[in-house]
């Protein structure tokens, strides 16, 4: 089975009739996917041997009426999308710099059922095997304009598990969580990538909402542990310690 046709069949096991609403017009979510992988492959540039970088973040720029009618429906749209950019990296053998994100934006210039897709290379932050975060060039440090309250991670370097600690690399460091889902892993193209072996490409999602902030594992091979025990799926309060191979860290949402 296809990317295109995952992506089509993951649709259909939604809530049925939601889409089907929203897309009243010409415009249908697989025109859309298949966009996306067209722009991937238009824009693909060879950087080194054996890789091939291609762009992460993604704008559908759609008709007033047609963007109204999807909002409800947007976010959901828009995982399922960066998913599909990410299976079809892999397919073809591509390489993100970033997270894959997919945003939608009215255009008044469109008329109802055209859309275009603008796309960019955005890269993303990482943590290396010595537990320092790192933000490219022009990005913000992590804590920069932090919110009072706002979920994070304090990632302890050299295998440390209180929070606090100083380990023999150094002190311990802040990744904020700003977006509904947050991937981590060691992928390229995950919101905190972690430089460690015993990490998975794609270990666990956070997923926020509202004041709840839940963790999944991704089906992980070494596994994810919380506060010491193997989880599949965890709920994550203030001071919860989560393991992934040789990195801990701890949520925070004061």
């Amino acid at each position: 089975m296809g990317v295109l046709q995952r992506f089509e069949r993951r649709l259909e096991g939604m809530i049925e009739g939601t889409f089907a609403m929203a897309f009243k017009s010409e415009l249908q979510p697989v025109e859309v996917a298949s966009a996306v992988q067209r722009e991937m492959d238009e824009r693909a540039a060879i950087v080194a041997q054996g890789r091939t970088l291609v762009p992460n973040d993604f704008i559908v720029e759609l008709a007033a009426s047609d963007k109204e009618r999807l909002e409800v429906y947007a976010d959901s749209l828009g995982q399922e999308l960066s998913k599909l950019a990410r299976d079809y990296a892999t397919e073809q053998g591509y390489s993100f710099v970033g997270p894959v994100r997919v945003h939608f934006r009215s255009d008044e210039g469109l008329k109802t059922g055209r859309f275009r897709i603008r796309s960019g290379v955005v890269r993303g932050t990482m943590v290396s095997k010595e537990g320092e975060v790192r933000t490219p060039v022009g990005d913000p440090a992590p804590g920069a304009q932090r919110q009072a309250g706002r979920p994070r991670l304090l990632i302890s370097p050299g295998g440390a598990t209180a929070e606090g600690s100083i380990a023999s690399h150094g002190m311990q460091q802040s990744f904020e969580l700003t977006t509904p889902v947050t991937l981590l892993g060691r992928g390229t193209d995950c919101d905190l990538r972690l430089v460690d072996n015993g990490v998975s490409r794609h270990h666990v999602e956070i997923r926020l909402d509202g004041d709840e902030a839940i963790l999944v594992d991704k089906g992980s091979t070494n596994g994810t542990f919380v506060n010491g025990q193997q989880v599949r799926q965890a709920r994550l309060v203030d001071g919860t310690r989560i393991s992934l191979g040789r990195t801990t860290m701890t949520f925070r949402r004061d």
